[in-house]
């Protein structure tokens, strides 16, 4: 995980020179796309705490993770570095099989209680609870398995 920071930190760091080369602007945009995305995710998780009643919330959630992926390659890729391309390419297929677990996981809670709103899943007769049981008996019968 710290691996995965210091590859980003070292992509944002690099000194770059205005209008010198076109692929710094994909490398700049993707360093964009992700102060938007993480001022996105502030305001999902604002309003979802706020108690605004948003039937697609986890929606919202889900769109923001599946851009970072995007965002995280347009850096590796414009920085004209073969180890940053490396790097960038192996934390976006991080991010992608997170994503994937946790779409399948948000799918399912969805299902179980009827909506994508973070707010009737936990008031939603304790079904939630019962979801996070399941989890736990799970994972303690593959720990001592």
């Amino acid at each position: 995980l710290l691996q995965s920071f210091a590859d980003l930190l070292k992509l944002i760091i690099k000194f770059k020179v205005m209008f010198f080369q076109n692929r710094t602007w994909l490398s700049w945009l993707g360093v964009y796309l992700l102060v938007f995305l993480s001022c996105g995710y502030c305001v999902v998780l604002g309003l979802a705490y706020s108690g605004v009643s948003s039937e697609f919330i986890m929606l919202w959630f889900l769109v923001l993770t599946s851009i970072t992926g995007y965002s995280l390659l347009s850096i590796g890729w414009g920085s004209y570095n073969k180890y940053a391309l490396l790097s960038c390419v192996r934390s976006a297929f991080g991010s992608v099989s997170f994503e994937a677990c946790f779409m399948c996981v948000v799918i399912m809670v969805a299902v179980i209680v009827g909506t994508y709103g973070v707010g009737s899943w936990f008031l939603g007769h304790g079904v939630l609870v019962w979801f996070y049981l399941w989890f736990m008996v799970c994972g303690w019968l593959v720990y001592y398995e």
